[in-house]
């Protein structure tokens, strides 16, 4: 438009120059036989200006009429767009409202016209999760990935996600494994895994991540160390129904170093210890574990390991005792190893000396075996009747310390 204003001045500017440079306007002679059309230039250059604009606008005119049926189709496509797009920015706000049926409904009517449809099937998907409908989940999850095979890495990603909240746990593991070996350092991937082990009691696979989740900072080192003790635990539990002592020094030599000195593992391995025989060896860890740390737990364990030397045993935790006159555990345990050495007026000391400082059933259970054994009934049932009334609803779960019959023997005093 703006070329051909401008061709239309400088032609009549030419013209205007030309008529008037010589004070001649001249005319303009157009003849075909048999007819022939004569006129002063000041009237044809009017006419032909006139001409060109007319032509102009027709032809503007023309092409107008022409692309109507495209102009009506791309402003049909246009406002599809935007009401599309108005319903996809309404699904993603009821989704994060949490009204999960509108949110379904308004993703859903603007894909036909929707510019990104992956969006609208992965938000959809999250609606159906939350409304319990996994079938239709999945089906708009295998939707996005037909839309958009480009991106079916966040795709997956959303599935396993899906699967962990509605603890589809087997399913979640296909996926997430599948995606740790596209992206192995993804920290969102290693935390899905973290979850998934857990919940799949999956305590073996958890132990062999965790060098992974130090290495790229998935978690906190507190909460890393914290997975690594409940690893390690559960997998020495997990020992135990085997049966097997082979199994139970395997998952144990699989503990790390560092945690081989704590308290909770030492105690798992020392009680399996126990009962698979091994007196020995429990009491000679446990002697080593209690001499870095007394432990609850721990003290327990030494009164019930029954090492071919008794005797020494008993007088290591007497040794103990001189520096912690007032634990009653630590009394406890030197009365259970008093009876094993068959020195019934010590331990009968020691366990009442416990009970005093701190009443448990173990504790009277203990006493009252004893004093069955002493030939005290009375003293005997009414040690039974206290005990039960130190318990809530746990049952005590270590049997009271096998007594030796007397034989002939003396009672002693210590």
């Amino acid at each position: 438009m703006k070329t051909l204003i401008f061709f239309v001045v400088v032609l009549a500017i030419a013209i205007a120059v030309t008529m008037f440079a010589d004070g001649d306007p001249g005319y303009v002679l157009i003849a075909r036989s048999p007819w022939s059309i004569e006129m002063p230039l000041l009237v044809f250059v009017p006419l032909l200006i006139l001409g060109f604009g007319v032509l102009y606008v027709l032809g503007r005119l023309i092409r107008r009429l022409w692309l109507i049926p495209q102009s009506m189709a791309d402003w049909r496509l246009n406002r599809s767009t935007k009401k599309a797009r108005a319903s996809l920015t309404q699904g993603l706000l009821r989704l994060a409202e949490g009204n999960w049926t509108k949110a379904q409904n308004q993703l859903i009517t603007g894909l036909p016209h929707s510019d990104s449809p992956i969006i609208n099937y992965l938000g959809a998907a999250c609606a159906s999760q939350a409304l319990g409908d996994t079938e239709k989940r999945d089906e708009y999850v295998g939707a996005a990935l037909k839309a958009s095979p480009q991106n079916s890495f966040a795709i997956a990603m959303t599935q396993a996600h899906l699967y962990a909240w509605t603890q589809q746990d087997e399913q979640a593991l296909a996926t997430l494994t599948e995606l740790r070996t596209q992206l192995p350092k993804n920290t969102y991937i290693l935390r899905l895994l973290v979850q998934t082990y857990r919940a799949l009691n999956d305590w073996t696979s958890l132990a062999e991540l965790l060098p992974d989740l130090r290495r790229y900072k998935v978690l906190g080192s507190d909460a890393i160390d914290a997975l690594e003790l409940q690893a390690h635990r559960e997998l020495l539990m997990m020992s135990l129904p085997s049966g097997s002592l082979e199994v139970l020094n395997r998952a144990w030599q699989s503990v790390p170093k560092t945690l081989r000195r704590h308290p909770q593992l030492i105690a798992i391995y020392c009680d399996h210890l126990i009962k698979q025989d091994k007196m020995n060896d429990a009491e000679s860890l446990l002697r080593e574990a209690i001499a870095r740390e007394s432990d609850e737990k721990l003290l327990e364990l030494y009164g019930r390991a029954r090492s071919d030397d008794i005797a020494k045993q008993l007088e290591t935790a007497e040794n103990w005792l001189v520096s912690q006159p007032d634990d009653p555990h630590l009394l406890l345990t030197v009365g259970r190893l008093s009876i094993c050495n068959e020195l019934w007026g010590k331990a009968r000391s020691y366990l009442e000396s416990s009970i005093k400082l701190q009443p448990t059933a173990h504790a009277y259970q203990e006493l009252g075996a004893l004093m069955e054994r002493l030939g005290e009934s009375d003293k005997a049932l009414d040690c039974y009747r206290r005990g039960l009334e130190t318990l809530s609803t746990i049952i005590p779960s270590v049997a009271p310390t096998a007594v030796k019959p007397a034989a002939h023997r003396p009672t002693g005093t210590g």
